[in-house]
């Protein structure tokens, strides 16, 4: 392999010396060329920009993280850059995990909040007061850090509240607590998971209930049941928060069906409903008098015998019935649908003409009357409980959505054709590329093949006759006859060209002899 190496450079070194001076300037011009247009072209197709050797190393952090973390840079001697008002840290892009390493070996960026590690060392001299000081502000980094775990939390901040125990009961306090969570971009906590957290932080913390916890976001926003500790109010707000569900289930199930059948966009639907909270209890006692039990008996007999009067037999009976009886207990239901009013406003149909304008057709009644009864199945309408419904048909305000919707579509074409002129400047580029290897090479051959130098006349100009003459002709066929006797019979011809050699040479004649 090393001498077909040899050898390959050595012919490039001799094409390289044949080539004149200018041949030389073109060469190494389209070789450059070539070289930063591939370089150029792999770059562009990447969509990076070159020269770009930085990765971020962590993103959105604190003020007091990222000091921490590029003062640990500046010690390790890594380079680095800042970003995003000095919270996104950049490094060299081959020393990213590397960097990462170092720096979490360092503990850096420490995690927010303090936690059970705040035990790991002892103080004897510690105080009971710092004691226990140090044990909630433990606890309180611990269920820090524990929220923080949640997808949509990008930080958080835990305080308790724990009061003084007292010998007497009236005067002890309850224990608090609040939580202050700052959401990721883009998310947000719904119900349950604030329930979750509630629930989380009173059981971590002993004598603590959900009612004394608030939950809150960094723009002072209050996420918890503002009504906790009132249970009446408590009760209101579910039941609010009931109907509500009931209603964007109502919405949801008829909103899909019509959607199906009209299109997106084509249908605005909205159900109001009264729902019953009341709980009621009854107990009924039903009473038969057609049906009778014997609930007991009682018999005496008394004979008596020797007596003045004779004989005498005694038979007394008494018999006790009970009546049937039903006692029935009721608990009627909490969250039964009273009534429900639903209104359903409809879109009309467009059409277009040759020039492209739309025209507005309203449906028709009967069309309307077939939605009707969708929605009525669909919802479970029942006229006996007084549920209303109501189908209007009207025209809706879209220029806004069409504006939009021409937007889109302009920025789709506006797309497209930016990557049709991107893929069209490769294939220029890769014509192009072809080209200057095809001159690349005609320039290479002609230097290696030199036309021959074009030879002058001296004055003695031959003519071709026209007509060959006669012996010409002969000779040529002796010649052509001599060839093809010699490929034939070359043994018989070296003979005969021996023989004419051994001959004497006859001594030349005298000029006028």
């Amino acid at each position: 392999m090393s001498e077909f190496f040899k050898q390959l450079i050595s012919q490039l070194s001799a094409i390289w010396q044949r080539l004149t001076l200018q041949q030389k300037i073109i060469t190494s011009s389209l070789v450059i060329f070539t070289f930063l247009g591939l370089v150029s072209l792999m770059v562009w197709s990447k969509g990076t920009p070159a020269g770009n050797a930085y990765r971020p190393l962590y993103s959105n952090l604190e003020t007091e993280d990222a000091a921490a973390v590029t003062e640990q840079l500046t010690k390790a001697n890594y380079k680095y850059k800042l970003e995003n008002d000095g919270r996104t840290i950049l490094v060299d892009k081959n020393k990213v995990y590397e960097a990462r390493m170092a720096l979490a070996k360092a503990g850096l960026p420490k995690a927010h909040g303090v936690g059970y590690e705040l035990f790991d060392k002892t103080n004897l001299g510690m105080t009971d007061f710092v004691q226990k000081v140090n044990a909630r502000r433990a606890l309180e980094g611990e269920l820090q850090r524990t929220i923080e775990g949640l997808e949509e939390v990008k930080s958080a901040r835990v305080h308790i509240v724990l009061p003084e125990p007292t010998i007497f009961l009236d005067n002890q306090k309850d224990t608090k607590a609040s939580v202050v969570v700052r959401m990721a971009p883009g998310r947000e906590l719904n119900k349950e998971q604030i329930r979750g957290i509630t629930f989380l932080v009173s059981s971590s913390v002993d004598g603590l209930k959900p009612q004394n916890i608030s939950i809150i976001d960094f723009e002072g926003k209050l996420l918890s049941n503002p009504f906790g500790g009132d249970e009446t109010a408590m009760s209101s707000s579910q039941n609010v928060e009931l109907q509500q569900n009931v209603e964007k289930y109502l919405e949801t199930k008829a909103d899909q069906i019509l959607s199906g059948v009209l299109g997106s966009g084509k249908c605005k639907v909205k159900v109001s409903v009264l729902m019953d909270f009341d709980k009621a209890e009854k107990t009924m006692e039903k009473y038969d008098p057609e049906s009778r039990v014997v609930r007991s008996e009682e018999r005496e007999d008394e004979n008596m015998k020797n007596a003045p009067n004779g004989d005498q037999n005694k038979e007394k009976s008494l018999t006790n019935y009970e009546i049937d009886k039903t006692i029935e207990h009721v608990v009627a239901e909490v969250g039964n649908i009273k009534r429900q009013t639903i209104s359903v406003v409809l879109d009309g149909k467009y059409t277009a003409d040759k020039s492209g304008k739309e025209t507005y057709v309203p449906r028709t009644a009967q069309e309307l009357q077939q939605v009707e009864d969708v929605v009525k199945n669909s919802l479970g309408y029942d006229l006996a409980r007084g549920d209303q419904i109501s189908v209007t048909n009207m025209q809706f305000d879209n220029e806004f959505l069409r504006k939009e919707q021409q937007e889109l579509r302009d920025r789709d074409l506006w797309q497209n054709r930016m990557m049709m002129a991107k893929y069209g400047a490769v294939v220029l580029i890769a014509i192009l590329f072809i080209f200057f290897l095809r001159f690349l090479a005609k320039t290479i051959a002609d230097a290696l093949n030199p036309p021959l130098p074009k030879l002058e006349p001296l004055g003695v100009v031959e003519e071709v006759p026209d007509e060959i003459p006669e012996h010409v002709k002969k000779s040529s066929a002796i010649l052509e006859r001599v060839e093809m006797l010699t490929r034939e019979e070359p043994i018989n011809i070296a003979l005969i060209i021996r023989q004419w050699l051994s001959e004497p040479v006859a001594p030349a004649r005298k000029k006028g002899a």
